[in-house]
């Protein structure tokens, strides 16, 4: 007999084999076109649910991680940048008035 997802409010019937208790939509984490993404490749996995939400996670995690070190990365320039003494502006060379 078919199971229903286990998140409030959806009514969407799942197969017997279907390992996972929730439906792919609600399994997989984000928003807009990546949540979609992710929740048909969950679907097409079938049985190896669980194996490909585990992969999408890690993405996640990895992607997340790299948007960290990025803005770590910009901030500690920044904070060394205004640690830095500013050059002395040269001055421009005045030009000797020709003798007409």
């Amino acid at each position: 007999m078919a199971h229903k997802c286990t998140s409030r409010g959806c009514e969407f019937s799942l197969p017997d084999s279907y390992p996972l208790p929730k439906c792919p939509w609600h399994m997989v984490p984000g928003r807009g076109s990546v949540k979609i993404a992710a929740a048909l490749a969950l679907a097409a996995a079938g049985l190896g649910g669980g194996l490909a939400y585990k992969k999408f996670k890690t993405y996640l995690r990895e992607k997340q991680l790299r948007k960290e070190r990025k803005d770590r990365r910009r901030r500690d320039a920044s904070a060394s940048k205004s640690r830095k003494r500013p050059r002395k502006r040269k001055r421009a060379a005045t030009k000797s008035k020709r003798a007409e």
